[in-house]
């Protein structure tokens, strides 16, 4: 028997052999009470998303060893790309999980933030820190002067190891939320994304993905002074705090409908406004810092005109993209995509996942798609959609297949290890040097 897996007693209930495989059944209907009093260590909850999440992190140390002997040099003023730590060809593993977005990092780090904005040929604001959230970079800096290190090992094994506490926290909310099986898929499926190489890179995909899930484990725990707290840290992390605001107001509405508002509900009824209130005034506190540490107003969003990124809703940049791929028939999917998607958060399937997580699955996206461009970066800002996951898990499920959703999750981890490979040759490692460095 595998460490941490309890076996309930039988029912009349309990799915026979022929219709469920016993070990899944056994996986998916713990004796929580007696997983309770096992070591911590032996607890599936606990080695269980460890060790899936370190075997992505195995896979991607092999595949960026490997990878990484493609690379060309790229010394300081290497054209289509701004170089400010030159490497030589083959620089090795470290070096290529630190590019990117992870040099802007590691100037913050080691140099933090400049008091004046550059300007560019045109007289606009150039390209410069002040684009970049600080917590991730900011601590690999303390790390740095603590021990000594290199930015290129700090800042690739800090997002790895925030990733294993991010996964640890990530099963333990789905499945005290949704399930075991939910809680298995989601782990699986999130930490083999095509994307989840930035887990070890030098990116703040494990710091916002850590952060989102604490935030919905504070409000399930109804800790709403901690909750202040992790949202604070969100919003200097990554600019998603804004789709906190939907998770919290559900959240609410809930305990509202099932007479679940303590002995003061008026009070719990402004409170969780305040909140709500709270984490859509933390979308500006980054625009707002930088603007007094430049001492130029508006800073933030003419830095980010200097990566063509405009503070506007973007949906028709989505419609246009799907037309480019695929024409009318890509737009006709995308509405129907929209439509589907829907329908499954409007039905019941959706709503057994509370409503933090419920609220996530609808705002995120839709922050996505209305805000966020249509460049190669949105393959990574979908890893913090972990609540598709559970639609998967969801669909692996019924009857047709429900029997083999195992060896279909292991065909899952296959395909997104090869997916894995592919966005780290091609989104990561720098092979050449053409007008468009992505496919």
């Amino acid at each position: 028997m595998l460490p941490g897996v309890t076996v309930t007693s039988a029912s009349a209930d309990a799915p026979s052999r022929r219709s469920e495989p016993r070990l899944g059944h056994r996986l998916e209907h713990p004796d929580r009470e007696a997983e309770a009093r096992q070591p911590f260590y032996r607890r599936f909850p606990v080695w269980f998303p460890f060790a899936v999440y370190g075997l992505s992190r195995i896979w991607v140390l092999i595949a960026g060893i490997v990878l990484a002997r493609t690379q060309i040099a790229l010394p300081i003023g290497t054209a289509n790309i701004r170089i400010f730590y030159p490497s030589p060809e083959s620089p090795g593993y470290w070096t290529v999980m630190s590019g990117w977005d992870g040099q802007w990092y590691r100037v913050i780090a080691e140099q933090g933030y400049p008091a004046v904005l550059p300007r560019a040929g045109w007289g606009g604001i150039d390209m410069n820190p002040w684009a970049f959230f600080p917590v991730f970079p900011m601590t690999v800096g303390a790390i740095m002067k603590v021990t000594g290190l290199p930015f290129e090992i700090v800042g690739p094994l800090l997002s790895t190891l925030l990733g294993f506490v991010a996964m640890h926290l990530l099963f333990k909310l789905v499945d005290e939320a949704v399930g075991r099986w939910e809680a298995i898929v989601a782990v699986t499926a999130t930490s083999f994304y095509i994307a989840s190489v930035a887990f070890s890179a030098s990116y703040t995909e494990s710091a916002a993905l850590l952060l989102v899930v604490t935030v919905m484990l504070l409000l399930r725990a109804r800790r709403y002074a901690w909750v202040v707290v992790a949202l604070l840290a969100l919003s200097l992390t990554r600019n998603v705090v804004i789709a906190m605001v939907p998770v919290i107001i559900a959240h609410a509405v809930v305990r509202w409908r099932q007479h679940d508002e303590g002995a003061h509900p008026v009070r719990f009824r402004w409170g969780m406004a305040a909140l709500a209130a709270y984490a859509a005034t933390l979308t500006f506190l980054w625009p707002t810092i930088v603007s007094i540490g430049t001492d130029t107003p508006d800073a933030y969003n003419q830095t980010m005109l200097a990566w063509n990124i405009e503070t506007k809703l973007k949906l028709y940049l989505w419609w246009g993209l799907l037309y480019d791929y695929w024409g009318i028939a890509g737009q006709v999917l995308g509405v129907l995509g929209v439509a589907g998607f829907t329908w499954f958060m409007l039905s019941k399937n959706s709503w057994r996942w509370g409503p933090e997580i419920w609220g996530w699955a609808g705002a995120y996206p839709a922050y996505i798609i209305l805000v966020t461009s249509t460049t190669p970066s949105r393959v990574r800002y979908a890893m913090l959609a972990f609540p598709f996951t559970l639609i998967i898990a969801w669909f692996l499920k019924l009857p047709w297949w429900r029997r083999y959703r195992y060896w279909l999750l292991l065909g899952i981890v296959l395909l997104g290890a090869a997916q894995m490979w592919y966005w780290l040759q091609h989104y990561l490692v720098i092979e050449n040097l053409t007008d468009d460095l992505y496919p």
